[in-house]
């Protein structure tokens, strides 16, 4: 079992709820139900296991409530529904992500995003890509994993209201190159070209800002979104980013222990290009100071 459903913390949590003890149980088990604080059961199978308890670990960590009433989280037959409606399949389900997408709100760029173009890097399994295109916005997402990408599609497709809105590509984000990019056994989104030791690769087309903007005939760009694994100290160099009226970059600078780049560096840039309101925010509750990882938002006049 992963190690992310043994947390000292997350146990503790689990065995006070009023159905600890059924819960503990079925956490060791591979088939079974799993029931919320509120009563709402989760019921996985070999097949969803691991899911499924990902799900649990959403519902206990950020007291979520799942409910088959309207304006709830909903789980039924493989698919998890948000209360704005958008619907996942369970599959590669990241509680730490969907925490930041759709409970703490980090990716909110505008009230109306209606017919305002969105281009998003490190796009998952097409969480942020159908976020963005919730809020109206026409969106290129971008995953270099060819399975986080294949599911990406798969939930894409499963938003038939949303998906004409989304141009989701099997592409990295950086220099227009071929590079080799690790392939995620286990769903989680931290996939980065910049861990490739010890683990089996795939080659991925990579592509820069400009190529992106001239590739898909992009003439007035609002929001570049980058969640791109130490990418973006590359990708800051490319001056079509000016071309944006809004910029955010989820930065991270060292990865396994290993310096990629400096935060300044990022800001300096963006200051370069025209961007003169800048804020840096903590995007979730990891312990990491805002120094190492977080997000920065920019915004220039317009």
């Amino acid at each position: 079992m992963s190690k992310v459903y043994l947390q000292t913390d997350f146990l503790l949590r689990v065995i006070r709820d009023k159905n600890g003890l059924h819960n503990i149980i079925s956490l060791f088990r591979k088939s079974g139900r799993l029931k919320c604080p509120n009563g709402y059961a989760l019921t996985f199978n070999p097949a969803n296991a691991e899911d499924v308890k990902r799900l649990f670990v959403f519902c206990i960590k950020y007291g979520v409530k799942f409910s088959d009433e309207e304006g709830f989280w909903h789980y039924k037959n493989g698919i998890v529904t948000t209360p704005q409606g958008i619907r996942f399949y369970v599959d590669w389900f990241d509680p730490l992500i969907f925490a930041e997408t759709f409970l703490y709100d980090v990716h909110f760029s505008d009230f109306n995003l209606e017919n305002k173009t969105v281009i998003q890097a490190g796009g998952f399994i097409g969480d942020t890509a159908l976020y963005y295109a919730y809020r109206g916005a026409r969106v290129y997402s971008f995953e270099p994993d060819p399975n986080l990408f294949n599911l990406a599609l798969k939930n894409i497709k499963l938003n038939p209201e949303l998906s004409d809105k989304i141009t989701m590509k099997n592409y990295a984000i950086g220099k227009d190159e071929i590079i080799e990019f690790p392939l995620n056994p286990y769903g989680e989104g931290g996939s980065s070209a910049y861990s490739l030791a010890g683990k089996k690769t795939v080659r991925v087309r990579s592509v820069s800002i400009k190529t992106i903007l001239e590739e898909f005939s992009i003439h007035d760009p609002f929001l570049l979104d980058l969640d791109i694994k130490g990418k973006e100290f590359e990708v800051i160099n490319d001056e079509a980013i000016s071309r944006f009226k809004m910029v955010r970059i989820e930065y991270t600078t060292s990865i396994n222990g290993k310096k990629i780049g400096d935060r300044q560096v990022l800001i300096n840039k963006l200051k370069e290009y025209g961007f003169n309101k800048i804020r840096i925010f903590k995007h979730n509750e990891l312990a990491l100071d805002l120094v190492d990882h977080g997000t920065i938002e920019a915004v220039r006049d317009f």
